[in-house]
This record gives structure tokens, C-alpha cells and sequence, in this order.
């Protein structure tokens, strides 16, 4: 984990906030959460201005609630983390309550766009869309 992430006190501490602007945020979900297998995901990444908080705790439930709206078929689906850009860097992040602990995706690797057809899907959305 970077140096420069810092976590802040609070009920929702579960990502750092980071020292650069994110360029964007990719949730993670488990769309067999009970099979107790992670090998059916599903990847919503927000594409995210510099003017957004960059401190993920404060917006992600949020944002939640409107990818849930916009794709009813996540409604029983387990939301596991968010891999966070901003710089050069990417890291993930499960949904634990430790901002400090970063963590391997459930997929093994971070995963791009480009490799959401390799799962179950994925969509792109700007944050903007979302607010």
C-alpha cells in the first residue's frame, strides 16, 4: 500500500482517502456470493472528475444505490470491494473496515474494462451519471 494513504476515524472506514485525485473507482461483485466460490463477477467502474471526494467512504453507498437502480440484477449480488486509481497507482480494497489493509482482489488480479467479457460483464459509467 501506498505511504501517502490515510485513513480517517469513523463507522465507514473501509478505503483510504488518497493523496492524488481519483481517475476512477471499480466496484467488485460477487454474483454467487452462497456458492462460496468467487468465479461469477461483476465490475461497475466510475470514471470519476477531479472535483469528486477522494475519500471513497464518504459516496460509495451512494453510488451503490444507484447502480442497483440502473442494474436490478446486482440486487442479490455480494458487493466484495473497489479497486481505487488515482496516479500511477491502483489498488483494491475489500469492504472489511480496515482503510489500511490492502488486499487481492477476489479475482486474483485487478481487472480491466477490457476483461469484464471474461466474467460476467461489466459496465462503465461516469460519475456524473450516477450524481
Amino acid at each position: 500500500m501506498s505511504d501517502a494513504l490515510t485513513a480517517l476515524e469513523g463507522p465507514a472506514d473501509h478505503f483510504p482517502t488518497t493523496p492524488r485525485d481519483l481517475s476512477h473507482v471499480t466496484f467488485y461483485f460477487d454474483l454467487t456470493p452462497e456458492d462460496g466460490e468467487d468465479r461469477a463477477f461483476f465490475f461497475v467502474k466510475i470514471e470519476t472528475p477531479d472535483r469528486v471526494d477522494d475519500d471513497l467512504d464518504h459516496w460509495y453507498q451512494a453510488a451503490l444505490d444507484q447502480i442497483i437502480a440502473r442494474n436490478p440484477e446486482l440486487e442479490d449480488a455480494s458487493f466484495t470491494g473497489a479497486a481505487l486509481k488515482y496516479g500511477r497507482e491502483e489498488e483494491f480494497f475489500r469492504l472489511d473496515g480496515n482503510a489500511f489493509d490492502h488486499d487481492t482482489a477476489p479475482t486474483g488480479r485487478l481487472v480491466q474494462g477490457s476483461q469484464y467479457k471474461t466474467y460476467e460483464g461489466g459496465v462503465t459509467y461516469s460519475y456524473d451519471e450516477l450524481f
